[in-house]
């Protein structure tokens, strides 16, 4: 739990070259664009891993309202299999619901390092592998397909 919270803590999360596109479906796509680093140093406060993506919806319903309790974004780590949920910053009202849909990059500040720990177990005492799996829910609630970004390792 309290990673959880440090997870909460350090995520920042950007829809840069966000615009309208032409798309019929309701429910949103993601798209994995890319992941650095891809190694560092468990516990480390110098490093921090960055998870970059595409989101495309068709109807434009990106966006919850951060005092309704559902989340936009929810980032899964299969190593305990728990999704930790957040929200996209503000959308402009213009891009909202457009008819046209909207294509959104989105880059997510996974964790800083100092917080990435191996596990305590005998198999991990040199290193260990994260792998993170992404989905977005729009405002309809419908999920987006999950991917799965590349393995994090951790020395």
């Amino acid at each position: 739990m309290k990673v959880r919270l440090i997870l909460l803590a350090v995520f920042a999360i950007s829809l840069g070259a966000c615009k309208k596109q032409n798309s019929n479906s309701s429910t949103p796509f993601v798209y994995f664009e890319s992941l650095t680093p891809n190694s560092v140093t468990a516990s480390s406060p110098k490093d921090t891993v960055f998870i970059s993506f595409k989101v495309v919806d068709g109807d434009g319903d990106l966006g919850n309202d951060p005092t309704s309790g559902n989340h936009d974004v929810y980032l899964i780590d299969t190593r305990v299999n728990q999704a930790n949920p957040y929200f996209f910053p503000s959308i402009p009202s213009d891009l909202q619901n457009a008819k046209d849909g909207i294509t959104a990059h989105c880059t997510v500040k996974v964790i800083a390092a100092l917080f990435l720990q191996k596990r305590n177990d005998t198999a991990h005492l040199l290193a260990d592998t994260v792998v993170y799996k992404i989905y977005v829910k729009d405002r309809a609630g419908h999920n987006s397909d999950t991917i799965t970004a590349p393995p994090i390792y951790l020395y």
